[in-house]
């Protein structure tokens, strides 16, 4: 069982192509010596829709179901000061995840960025154009609304470095103050 004194939990979520995965690279990068955990949601599989839907109901109950086993893993088996889980995950899932745990100390941080920088991250970096549809964009738009609702961190990464980016993660969670 792992030590849940003094360890911080940071939940970024967002929609493809935002920059989770570049910032979560860019943290495990600068901080590698440090006994921290860096974690990728999708590193357990994605299913196809038709698995999601046969064994939890929807693709939103899979969402659901593998968000609280990995908050509940990460609470209670992953050991170190500060741990990080990028995945796009609805926020009412990660509060309630923490919630059941009786853990208090996340933060939840919403990588965003404009519609046009996603499709071009998308369409033209990442070369995946069938991501950037309407689903996507409406799902990056609830995840805006909900981080407002939640007073989540938000962090807007259109057209910025990824050095930048991670600057701006670490004076929004004040994880710089913390390693000075």
């Amino acid at each position: 069982m792992a030590n849940t004194v003094g360890k911080t939990i940071y939940f970024i979520t967002g929609a493809s192509g935002v920059g989770k995965t570049t910032l979560l690279d860019q943290l495990e990068t600068k901080y590698k010596s440090k006994p921290w955990s860096f974690h990728h949601f999708d590193q357990i599989g994605v299913p196809s829709l038709d698995e999601m839907t046969t064994e939890f109901g929807s693709p939103s109950g899979w969402q659901e179901a593998k968000a609280y086993e990995w908050i509940d893993r990460l609470v209670h088996t992953t050991d170190g000061e500060n741990i990080f889980l990028e995945g796009q995950v609805n926020l009412q899932f990660i509060r309630k995840g923490f919630s059941k745990n009786n853990f208090d100390n996340y933060q939840i941080v919403l990588i965003d960025c404009s519609d046009e920088e996603m499709e071009r991250r998308l369409i033209y970096l990442r070369k995946q154009p069938e991501l950037f549809n309407p689903d996507m964009k409406n799902w990056l738009k609830f995840l805006r609304k909900q981080s407002r609702e939640f007073n989540a961190t938000i962090i807007n990464n259109s057209n910025v470095s990824k050095e930048e980016l991670l600057r701006k993660f670490e004076r929004a969670t004040f994880l710089s103050d913390k390693e000075q």
